[in-house]
């Protein structure tokens, strides 16, 4: 049977991607700070935004940008728009898969700071979505209580009431996100020396079989033979540091400058790495965990142009190399 996807149309979906991330990258930033304002989490906002530009991607392609009624007639809006109604669902999910295990939705009462701290978190999650939502949509980004209405399905009046119960319940809530687990440092920092042994047979080592590459936005990569060991260490100009950010272990990738352009964030099977996500083309992610850490930053962008990454793989001068599949 003939593969349905060939090379001329897998370059005609990759130009019209990076020209349709050209298009709303001026709503980009707004876009990532609504989802840490929802999430509270770095990472989870960068997973909400590129949900939501794929979402974008397929209603824009299909739809008339200017017919009556269209839902994207105006793009921020819909972005926004479709932003909310993914965490919306998201949190419905995980709640409903907490009640199926039979696990808690309400803190007992708290008898000291940690505990206080856990229970506050717990209230402001145990508010509605609609009503976070509501919150940061009018307080954060000065939605108007119509546009409000339209975002959430919803009335002029239940906007009133949702912003009631939400900003009682933020309120309540620390600024802080909860902490998450991640790899063990020693993990990290097998991987590090691995990296800048600049040995294939070494680096290749510390990877599962199937281990994944993920680059965000823009592709990634299955299996340890995949060509990205090759690549990384061909990458001279790297210098890896181990970090800690909100309490998890994450590889950092410094330019010659000393300038924060990369983090890694991994995941292991044992004492091997089954994942890797790269951050280097996730600039309003990279700017929030450099200001946390104090370091100063060197963008990449919000993507290179497919024939730039392209050349770029192929001359090994990014972390990645020749198993990267392109989206």
């Amino acid at each position: 049977m003939t593969d349905p996807i060939t090379d001329d149309t897998s370059r005609a979906l990759r130009t019209a991607w990076f020209d349709y991330l050209d298009t709303i990258e001026p709503f980009r930033p707004a876009l990532h700070a609504y989802g840490l304002k929802l999430t509270g989490d770095v990472w989870d906002a960068e997973d909400l935004v590129q949900d939501t530009l794929l979402k974008g991607f397929a209603m824009i392609g299909r739809g008339d940008l200017h017919g009556p009624g269209s839902p994207v007639a105006d793009p921020k809006a819909y972005l926004f728009r479709t932003a909310t109604n993914l965490w919306i669902d998201r949190v419905r999910r995980a709640s409903r898969e907490r009640a199926w295990l039979g696990e808690p939705q309400a803190p007992t009462p708290p008898s000291d700071p940690d505990a206080a701290r856990q229970g506050a978190e717990a209230l402001f999650s145990a508010a509605s979505p609609q009503a976070r939502a509501a919150v940061v949509l009018k307080d954060v980004f000065d939605f108007t209580l119509e546009e409000i209405a339209d975002q959430l399905r919803t009335t002029v009046g239940g906007v009133k009431s949702a912003l009631h119960r939400g900003r009682a319940a933020l309120a309540a809530a620390p600024s802080d996100p909860p902490r998450r687990d991640g790899p063990s440092q020693a993990l990290v920092e097998r991987f590090i020396a691995a990296f800048n042994s600049r040995d294939v047979p070494t680096l290749t080592a510390v990877l599962t079989e199937t281990c994944s590459i993920e680059v965000p936005g823009v592709g990634g990569g299955r299996g340890r033979r995949g060509g990205w060991a090759e690549a990384s260490v061909g990458h001279a100009g790297a210098r890896l540091e181990a970090g800690v950010y909100r309490d998890e272990p994450v590889v950092l990738f410094f330019n010659e400058d000393d300038r924060l352009y990369d983090i890694v964030r991994l995941e292991g099977d044992g004492d091997l790495v089954s994942r890797i996500t790269n951050y280097c083309y996730c600039p309003d992610t990279l700017k929030a965990v450099a200001a946390a850490l104090g370091l100063e930053v060197s963008l990449l962008g919000y993507h290179q142009p497919p024939q730039v990454l392209t050349r770029m793989i192929a001359t090994t001068t990014l972390p990645w190399g020749e198993g990267m599949k392109l989206h």
